[in-house]
C-alpha cells in the first residue's frame, strides 16, 4: 500500500502505513494510539542544551477517550501512572495533524496548555509539543516553558482502567 500524505504545520510528510504505527489516510483523523516517548526541554533551550538528565524523558500510552486522546504516564518502572495528557483535534489548525489540549507533569503542579503537531520522519510517527502555563497557548511567544519531541515506540499497554489517579 502506498504511503498516505498528511498536510501538517511542518509541511507535507509521508505517513508509512506499516503494522504497529499510527495510521492515517488523507482526510481521515490521525490515530495517536500507542506508546510515545521522548525528551522534554524548554525556555528556549534546544534538545542538545537540555540539562535535566534522565528527568527529561517522558513516556505516555495514548488511548482514545471522551476528550479525543488521553496520554497515560508510563513510570520509570514501566507501570501505568495517571492521565497526564489530554488532546483533541485542533479544527482551527492547519492540516489534519494539529492537536490542542492540556499536559500535567506532576500531581499538584500547574497544567500546561499545549499544542501538538503530528508528523513522520523516516517512517517514524512523531509528535512535537509546545506548551505554556495558563488557560491557552500564546503561540507568538519567543520561548515556551514546555517543549517536547515524542516518537511512537510501540503499542500502548496502559489503559484508562489501569491509570492511577
Amino acid at each position: 500500500m502506498a504511503p498516505a500524505i498528511i498536510d501538517s504545520s511542518f509541511g507535507r510528510s509521508a505517513a508509512a502505513e506499516t503494522a504497529g504505527e499510527a495510521k492515517s489516510t488523507p482526510g481521515a483523523p490521525i490515530s495517536l494510539a500507542g506508546r510515545w516517548s521522548g525528551k522534554r526541554y524548554g525556555y528556549g533551550r534546544s534538545k542538545a542544551e537540555s540539562d535535566c538528565g534522565s528527568g527529561c524523558t517522558l513516556a505516555y500510552d495514548f488511548v482514545a477517550c471522551k476528550e479525543g486522546w488521553c496520554g497515560i504516564a508510563v513510570k520509570d518502572d514501566k507501570t501505568c501512572g495517571a492521565i497526564g495528557v489530554r488532546l483533541a483535534s485542533n479544527a482551527s489548525g492547519t492540516g489534519g495533524g494539529a492537536f490542542k489540549g492540556q499536559l500535567v507533569l506532576a500531581k499538584g503542579s500547574a497544567p500546561y496548555a499545549v499544542e501538538a503537531w503530528y508528523r513522520t520522519d523516516d517512517e517514524i510517527a512523531k509528535l512535537h509539543f509546545l506548551g505554556d502555563t495558563g488557560p491557552e497557548l500564546r503561540i507568538m511567544r519567543r520561548s515556551f516553558p514546555f517543549e517536547a519531541d515524542l516518537a511512537r515506540t510501540g503499542d500502548a499497554v496502559c489503559t484508562l482502567e489501569k491509570a492511577t489517579s
